[in-house]
């Protein structure tokens, strides 16, 4: 079977001396409740979401929207009052807060974002920057690893909508970003420290990595989702070792359970075929009954939080983790606002995206 090669899509040095759209690209959410329905029939008519026969996708994607759009509705009005998913109000916050700070240091720009399956489309936010003066773009996914069914369908879809000629710069995966290590490694970090300083059993406590699933068989084909997740989880568990290490904690640590060798889980599985396991609620179960009883769960596939965090790991997998006999369980954060990580993406954008005449002060 032929490799799936990776889609880089082409990528220019931007001049700094020219107004910056800075768009942060993703796969989007319902903004109210009336949008379930259309968000969810675009999404799973994507054939680099769901592969199907393309000729398929359309009907595939109007009969699972159908199906799941009642009881989805009802898991955004469990997280949003309104029913709108809290993600798109982040994500534009992040894209605004990186383009202040590449202003402050000497390049202009202004930030928005663009989504994949529902408002804001690509064509309403350039658009919008280019009516306010960006003469060059900059693309960023909200998915730090690269997958085809993600980052680059997402991608594709924004690059679609821009006027040929413009300059573009695409950050096509963010995996080791300092920034995003940093969040990911102190959240786990001080749940382990609680762990140990309460003086529990370190074979009683747990750290557990999750991301979200792909279909195998994208993997099998070349996607290079898995190994960039690997890649996150093995950085992030280094940081985490070495503070605890600093702490005094090394010894009880190699006595928890995903700490010396990382667990690495997956969620959001759709449809009967294959996906990358295992399952975070298989392993969870596992580990209750292996004796765990205190458990971390760090996501590590998310910018923002939104419905996969807020409901399926905070209510529905911490049910399952008391059900099985687990006293503590506690979640890390997504990336979300903090400053860590947007001044180091910002850092990471000045140097690849613009040609070396102006740096980060």
């Amino acid at each position: 079977m032929p490799k799936t090669k990776q889609a880089f899509y082409p990528t220019e040095r931007l001049d700094p001396g020219k107004r910056t759209g800075l768009v942060f690209c993703g796969m989007g959410g319902p903004d109210g409740p009336a949008a379930v329905q259309p968000f969810l029939r675009n999404l799973f008519s994507d054939p680099a979401i769901l592969p199907v026969p393309r000729l398929l996708s359309p009907l595939v994607g109007q009969l699972m929207s159908m199906r799941r759009a009642p009881k989805a509705r009802k898991r955004y009005l469990q997280v949003s009052p309104d029913g709108v998913t809290p993600q798109l109000a982040t994500t534009l916050d992040q894209a605004q807060t990186v383009a202040r700070i590449l202003s402050e240091n000497g390049t202009s720009c202004i930030g928005g974002m663009a989504m994949r399956y529902w408002h804001p489309f690509p064509e309403e936010t350039l658009g919008d920057l280019i009516n306010r003066g960006a003469e060059q773009f900059i693309l960023v996914p909200t998915y730090p690893q690269y997958s085809c069914a993600t980052t680059g369908s997402t991608l594709k879809f924004v690059l679609d909508a821009l006027k040929p000629g413009i300059p573009v710069h695409v950050m096509h995966e963010w995996p080791d970003l300092l920034g995003m290590l940093d969040v990911f490694a102190e959240t786990s970090t001080k749940a382990l420290q609680g762990f140990a300083r309460q003086g529990l059993n370190p074979e009683t406590c747990a750290l557990l990595f999750v991301a979200h699933s792909l279909p195998r068989k994208m993997v099998d084909q070349g996607d290079p989702y898995l190994e960039q997740t690997q890649c996150t989880v093995k950085a992030v568990q280094r940081k985490i070792q070495a503070s605890l290490a600093t702490d005094g904690l090394e010894s009880w640590a190699q006595l928890a359970t995903g700490v010396s060798q990382p667990l690495l889980t997956f969620q959001s599985r759709v449809g009967p075929i294959k996906w990358l396991g295992p399952s975070v609620i298989e392993t969870v179960r596992k580990l209750a009954a292996g004796g765990c009883r205190h458990l971390h769960v760090q996501p590590v596939s998310f910018t923002c939080e939104h419905v996969e965090t807020l409901l399926e790991l905070d209510v529905e997998l911490k049910d399952i983790a008391t059900t099985a006999g687990i006293k503590t369980f506690s979640r890390g954060q997504a990336l979300n606002l903090q400053s860590s990580w947007l001044n180091s993406l910002a850092a990471e954008l000045q140097r690849r995206s613009f040609k070396p005449e102006v740096s980060v002060r």
